[in-house]
């Protein structure tokens, strides 16, 4: 964990008193902790800081840490590790997704930027040219583990699967102006954002609402880290509601009746807008377009994803 962090941290358990962390360093290398702690002082909660990574997970999520399969799995970090640098490995299959996410930066006022469900790493990355610090998040370990790889060693390599077990080696050096020393990956949750109030300039939070199990709560926490002025949210969701992740309750869209009885970007543009209050002061929205991505899982078997793109400024 860069030694920065700390003072952009806050207990994950203590959201609204908005608690800061002690740090306890047990070995660390230049400006980076390795081993160590770090200690709500209200209470009393301990965050452990493991090979780098700091694991900030409420208790409520710590059994995210020890599941092998989902996003911990070696089938999902090669087809996300795809999906976030083919275009750099030069694949006649990649999209242009991450260049048009990272487009809508150019005009910010290169503040702090967090980007939730960062994966790993690529948006995050790309935030550092723009940004004078940039935080990637997310509940993966195993994602995590692999953007701070990146970032440290500059270069990618994996093996991407071609077929069960069968893999191809897939490798390129990084060279593209990314700031990595004002760039960090923490483990956290994005419905408990572990920063006090007003933290940052530029919040993203893309393919990821559908995800979490109350997608309102998610977006009362972009509301609450993102500062009231001179302010980015740059959102992004295909909107592929599915009851094995969500309580249909709590789908946002897609539904045949009731309030949300309509397409998910109509509803986002309604709480942008300041609609039951999720975004006080309300975003203006500036930006609406389509986004073309893909998941490559195997050789044979791909998802083809339409993510719907808002870009908010207050």
């Amino acid at each position: 964990m860069k030694k920065w962090l700390q003072n952009k941290l806050s207990c994950p358990e203590c959201l609204y008193t908005e608690s800061r962390l002690e740090l306890e360093i047990q070995t660390e290398q230049s400006d980076d902790v390795i081993e160590g702690q770090l200690t709500c002082a209200t209470c009393g909660r301990s965050y452990p800081i493991q090979r780098g990574i700091a694991i900030l997970l409420p208790e409520k999520s710590l059994p995210i840490l020890t599941e092998s399969r989902g996003y911990n799995s070696r089938g999902m970090l090669s087809s996300y590790l795809w999906s976030h640098y083919s275009d750099l490995l030069h694949d006649p299959d990649a999209t242009d997704a991450y260049k048009v996410w990272s487009s809508c930066f150019r005009n910010t006022d290169g503040g702090c930027a967090l980007d939730i469900g960062c994966s790993v790493g690529r948006l995050s990355f790309e935030m550092t040219r723009t940004h004078k610090q940039v935080i990637g998040m997310d509940t993966s370990i195993s994602f995590i583990r692999k953007a701070r790889e990146l970032m440290n060693r500059k270069h990618l390599e994996f093996d991407m699967i071609i077929e069960g077990m069968m893999t191809k080696k897939q490798s390129c050096v990084f060279d593209n102006g990314w700031n990595y020393r004002n760039l960090d990956f923490i483990v956290a949750d994005a419905l408990a954002l572990p920063f006090p109030q007003n933290t940052f300039s530029t919040v993203a939070s893309v393919n990821i609402l559908e995800k979490v199990p109350d997608p309102m709560l998610h977006l009362l926490g972009v509301n609450r880290v993102l500062n009231d002025r001179n302010a980015m949210f740059l959102f992004s969701d295909p909107f592929s509601w599915d009851e094995a992740f969500i309580d249909p309750e709590r789908w946002l869209s897609g539904k045949t009746e009731g309030r949300y009885a309509c397409r998910g970007t109509e509803t986002m543009i309604r709480i942008f807008s300041g609609e039951d209050g999720i975004f006080d002061p309300p975003l203006n929205v500036i930006t609406k377009q389509d986004v073309s991505w893909k998941i490559r899982k195997t050789e044979n078997l791909w998802e083809h994803i339409h993510s719907q793109m808002l870009i908010g400024k207050r």
